[in-house]
C-alpha cells in the first residue's frame, strides 16, 4: 500500500508540475491585459487566445483570486470584441472561482466584475438581471468600507429603474443617493444627483420645491463655469431648465434653454422649441419645429428598432452559447467520468500487482526458508555421521565402510546445497533465520511462553551452526582469534537478531545490567569503543561493507 501511495504521488507531480517560465509568462500576460483595459484599449487582436490559456492554466496552478482575475481580463477581451454572451459567461466564471471567505479575497476586482455584467445586461435591456448586479457591487464596496463607491453605485440604479419605467423606484433612489451624500460631508456629489428629482417636481407643477433644488445643483454641484454653462455630457439640464421657464409662463428664458441644447439633444430642443412657440401662438415656428421633432423623432424610433434587433440577436447568441456552453458541460462530465474509470483501473492493476508481488515474495521466502532448513539439516547430519564413524572406527571393517559411504553421499548433500545457499542473496538469508523455527523458539523462551525452559545446549550448538550458515561475515568476526569467550558470542549473535537486553538476560541467565556490561566489553575487543549502545550499529556496519581487520 505504501508503494502504491508513492506512485500516485509521483503521478500527481507530473500532472502538476509547471515551470516558473510559464507563471512569469502567464503573469505578465495579465499584467498587460490589466494595463490595456485599464487605459481604455480595447482587447483585441488575439488578446482573447491569449487570455483563454491564461484561463486554464491559472484554473490547474493558481490561486482562487489568480483564477478570478484571468477570467475577468478573458470577459473584458470577449466584451471588446462584442461576444456579450461570451464576456457574461466569463464574469460568472470569475465569480464561481471567487473565495469570498478568505482574508486575501480581491473584493475591489469582485466589484469590477458585477459592474461589467451589469453594464451589459444594461446594453441588452435586462434591467432586473443588471440591478442584481448593482446591488451585489455595492455590497462589495460596503465590505471594503469605500462609502463614495457604494453611493455612486446606488446613484446608478436610476438606469434600471428607468429601463422598467419605475419613476417612484428612481426618486427614491436618488433622493437616498443625495442624503447619503450629505451625511458623509460629499456637498458636491450630493447636489449633482438632483436633475431627476427637479425634473419629477416640475413636472408635478410644485415649481418652489423644483427652484429650491436648482438653486442647490446650480450653486454646488460645481458643474458650471463662470458664463453658467454647465459641464459637457451632463447639458440635459437645460431642457429641464426650460421645462420651469415654461411652467412660469417665463417664454423668453424657456427658448434660451431650449436652443443652448447641443445637437445630440436635437429632440428635446425642437419640443421644447416646439411648446414655447404654440404658447406664443407662431404659426409658421409651430409649423417649422413641428416638422423638425417628427423628423427627430423617426431617427429615434429607427435608432430604437436597430437596438431591437441588434437585442435580439443577441439573445438568440446568449441562447446558443448557452447551448454550447451545456454541450461543453456534457462533454467535460464524460470526460471525467472515462478519467474516473481510468484512475480506477489503474488502481485496480496496482492492487493487483501489489498482491502478486506480495504472493511471489511470500513464496520466494518459503522456498528460501527450506533450502535453509534442509541445508542445515544435511550438515547436521554430515556432522553427526563423522561423530558416529570415529566412535565406529574400532567396531569392524564393514561397518566403517558402511558409514564411510554414508559420509560420502552426506558430503556430496551439503555441496549441493551449499551451492545453491551461494546464489541467496544475504538479505533473504538473513531473514530465513530471523523467520527459522528455532529463532521463534528463542522469542517464545524470552517472553515466558514456554515457562521457565531456557535453550538447551543442543539448540544453542543448533543456533551456533544456524548462524554460521546464513550469516557467515558476522560468524567469522565473533569468532575471529578467540577474542570473544563462548557467553560473549551468545550475546553477539543474539543482540544481531535483534534480541533486547532484557530478552538476552532471561536466555543466558543473568542479569540486564551484566549484559549491558558485556556488550560494552564486547565493544571494547572487537572496535575498540567502549560502549554497550552502539555494538550492533558497528557489527552491522562491517557485515555490510563485507570487511573486518583488526
Amino acid at each position: 500500500m505504501k508503494n502504491l501511495v508513492i506512485v500516485f504521488a509521483l503521478l500527481l507531480t507530473l500532472v502538476c508540475c509547471t515551470s516558473e517560465t510559464d507563471r512569469e509568462r502567464m503573469r505578465a500576460l495579465l499584467d498587460r491585459a490589466d494595463s490595456m483595459n485599464s487605459a481604455y484599449i480595447p482587447l483585441t487582436d488575439g488578446m482573447d487566445s491569449l487570455l483563454l490559456e491564461a484561463t486554464r492554466f491559472y484554473d490547474r496552478h493558481g490561486t482562487a483570486d489568480q483564477q478570478v482575475r484571468a477570467h475577468y481580463l478573458l470577459g473584458c477581451a470577449y466584451r471588446d470584441m462584442g461576444e456579450a454572451p461570451a464576456a457574461l459567461q466569463s464574469y460568472q466564471d470569475a465569480i464561481d472561482r471567487a473565495d469570498t471567505l478568505s482574508a486575501d479575497c480581491d473584493y475591489r476586482r469582485l466589484m469590477s466584475v458585477y459592474g461589467q455584467m451589469a453594464e451589459l445586461f444594461h446594453a441588452q435591456n435586462l434591467p432586473k438581471d443588471e440591478l442584481a448586479q448593482k446591488k451585489e457591487y455595492g455590497k462589495y464596496a460596503l465590505l471594503i468600507g469605500d462609502t463614495l463607491l457604494h453611493i455612486r453605485n446606488l446613484e446608478l440604479y436610476v438606469k434600471p429603474y428607468f429601463l422598467m419605467g419605475d419613476t417612484l423606484g428612481m426618486l427614491k433612489v436618488v433622493q437616498q443617493a443625495h442624503d447619503l451624500y450629505l451625511s458623509h460631508g460629499f456637498t458636491k456629489e450630493a447636489a449633482s444627483v438632483l436633475p431627476s428629482i427637479i425634473d419629477y417636481h416640475i413636472a408635478k407643477g410644485q415649481l418652489d420645491e423644483a427652484r429650491k433644488m436648482m438653486k442647490e445643483f446650480e450653486e454646488q454641484s460645481g458643474l458650471f463655469d463662470a458664463d453658467g454653462n454647465i459641464a459637457p455630457s451632463r447639458e440635459i439640464y437645460y431642457y429641464i431648465q426650460g421645462l420651469y421657464y415654461l411652467k412660469r409662463n417665463d417664454l423668453p428664458n424657456a427658448e434660451q434653454c431650449f436652443r443652448k441644447l447641443p445637437a445630440n439633444y436635437q429632440k428635446d430642443a425642437y419640443k421644447g422649441l416646439l411648446s414655447v412657440f404654440r404658447l406664443k401662438g407662431n404659426l409658421d415656428s409651430i409649423a417649422k419645429y413641428a416638422s423638425l421633432y417628427e423628423t427627430a423623432l423617426d431617427t429615434i424610433h429607427n435608432q430604437m428598432r436597430t437596438d431591437v434587433v441588434h437585442q435580439m440577436s443577441s439573445m438568440y447568441n446568449y441562447q446558443r452559447f448557452q447551448l454550447k456552453a451545456e454541450k461543453e458541460e456534457r462533454a467535460a462530465d464524460r470526460a471525467k467520468i472515462a478519467i474516473i474509470f481510468i484512475v480506477f483501473g489503474f488502481v485496480l492493476l496496482s492492487l493487483l500487482f501489489l498482491f502478486l508481488l506480495r504472493r511471489y515474495r511470500h513464496k520466494k521466502q518459503t522456498e528460501i526458508l527450506r533450502l535453509s532448513t534442509d541445508y542445515e539439516r544435511a550438515v547436521s547430519d554430515y556432522e553427526t555421521a563423522c561423530e558416529e564413524n570415529e566412535l565406529l572406527r574400532q567396531s569392524g571393517k564393514d561397518i566403517i565402510e558402511s558409514k564411510t559411504q554414508e559420509i560420502l553421499s552426506l558430503q556430496e548433500l551439503v555441496s549441493q546445497y551449499e551451492q545453491q545457499w551461494q546464489k541467496v542473496k544475504q538479505h533473504d538469508k538473513e531473514e530465513a533465520l530471523m523467520n527459522s523455527d528455532l529463532v521463534r523458539a528463542f522469542c517464545d523462551m524470552a517472553i515466558g511462553k514456554l515457562g521457565s525452559r531456557i535453550p538447551t545446549n543442543a539448540e544453542w550448538k543448533h543456533l551456533f551452526r544456524l548462524f554460521k550458515q546464513n550469516m557467515p561475515v558476522a560468524h567469522n568476526i565473533i569468532s575471529k582469534d578467540d577474542k570473544l569467550s563462548y557467553l560473549e558470542m551468545k550475546t553477539c549473535i543474539l543482540s544481531l537478531l535483534k534480541f533486547k537486553n532484557s530478552d538476552i538476560a532471561v536466555l543466558l541467565e543473568e542479569k540486564p545490567q551484566r549484559i549491558t556490561n558485556m556488550k560494552s566489553r564486547i565493544n571494547k575487543k572487537l572496535f575498540g569503543v567502549e560502549s554497550a549502545s552502539t555494538l550492533q550499529d558497528n557489527l552491522r556496519r562491517v557485515i555490510s561493507t563485507d570487511r573486518f581487520e583488526f
